[in-house]
């Protein structure tokens, strides 16, 4: 089978002379197109997608979150933060295709990705695809796992390791929360993950440690002394798995509280929330000590898929999951609320 169609036999004919109205056109069968639907911004929404000349929704039940951070790559949408569940983003009006993504983790483009039995079917209500990007570019971790390692950052379309020489654990928390990785955990000098082959910036991120991408924070880079490649940045962040982050506080160690169980972020609700309940979630970020547990006010709630309802912690536990939860399903929707804490993180 001829792959490509430079590969193709042909004649040319230099004297033959061609018009306009001569001109061959072609329409193909396949699926040409991507787009997300009904999102709050560019960067999240339903999943449609362009098949045989006509859009549909695409059915969730054979997608997964690599397939969805393909897609954010595919958008300059960062990463893949979640893949809620449900009809968050409605449940289109036109026809619905249902096929199988088998996305690796270096494809950028779905298109790249083998697809199986692309077609017109039956899809569940409630099981359209969506997906929640970052909406993060230019920051990843190489040389460790998909939440530790040498820090490298891009400038147009060139990748390059960041120096250590300014960099702090509020970069590292910011750089580990847009990669969906908990918070930083320990950031380590002296090419602990190697030292790179390629170009080393010298930029200078001053971060808060509150801001949702690396590139929000305010950066100098005109004037910094090189690096050399034995002195680049790392992180180690907590990781993907039951990890929390605390969402529009002062710090990192204040906010409302999200879940991230298998790989994807959800809400924490509760109608009883309590100052036991808190220390448990300070304990666990290590943001020392419960001072405030409280419920956001109605413009910070969430929006995206629920992870745990009704959380009942004597104080002591480790990790939120060591208390007595409730899956979401188990408990009235529209009882519960957003739960947020303030820890003693915050004032030292």
């Amino acid at each position: 089978m001829i792959l490509s169609f430079q590969n193709c036999p042909r004649m040319s004919r230099p004297n033959d002379t061609c018009s306009h109205t001569d001109a061959v056109s072609i329409l193909c069968s396949g699926y040409a197109g991507y787009r997300l639907a009904n999102g709050s911004t560019g960067c999240s929404g339903r999943v449609e997608l362009l098949h045989g000349g006509a859009w549909g929704t695409l059915c969730d039940s054979q997608w997964d979150l690599q397939t969805a951070h393909t897609l954010c790559q595919q958008f300059d949408c960062g990463f893949a933060l979640s893949i809620p569940a449900g009809q968050l983003f409605g449940t289109g009006d036109g026809l619905v295709w249902n096929g199988k993504f088998g996305c690796e983790r270096n494809e950028s483009r779905l298109r790249d990705c083998l697809v199986t039995a692309l077609g017109t079917t039956e899809c569940p209500p409630g099981s359209e695809a969506s997906v929640v990007c970052s909406g993060c570019l230019g920051g990843r971790l190489v040389n460790g796992t998909e939440c530790s390692g040498r820090v490298e950052i891009q400038h147009g379309d060139t990748w390059g390791s960041l120096c250590a020489s300014h960099w702090d654990l509020q970069d590292a928390n910011v750089l580990c929360h847009q990669l969906n990785c908990g918070y930083a955990e320990s950031i380590l000098g002296g090419a602990h993950f190697g030292e790179g082959s390629g170009t080393v910036w010298s930029d200078t991120f001053h971060c808060e440690g509150t801001e949702p991408c690396l590139w929000d924070c305010s950066r100098t880079a005109l004037g910094n002394p090189a690096c050399s490649p034995r002195d680049t940045a790392s992180v180690i962040c907590s990781g993907r798995s039951e990890a929390l982050r605390l969402l529009n506080g002062e710090s990192r160690c204040s906010g409302r509280v999200e879940i991230s169980l298998r790989g994807v972020w959800g809400r924490v609700l509760d109608d009883q929330w309590d100052m036991d309940d808190a220390s448990v979630v300070c304990r666990q970020l290590q943001c020392g000590v419960a001072e405030k547990a409280y419920y956001p006010p109605m413009s910070e709630r969430g929006r995206g898929p629920v992870g745990l309802k009704s959380v009942r912690c004597g104080g002591n536990e480790t990790r939120l999951t060591l208390c007595d939860i409730s899956p979401p399903e188990t408990t009235q929707a529209g009882i519960a609320e957003d739960v947020g804490v303030v820890c003693s993180g915050d004032l030292v």
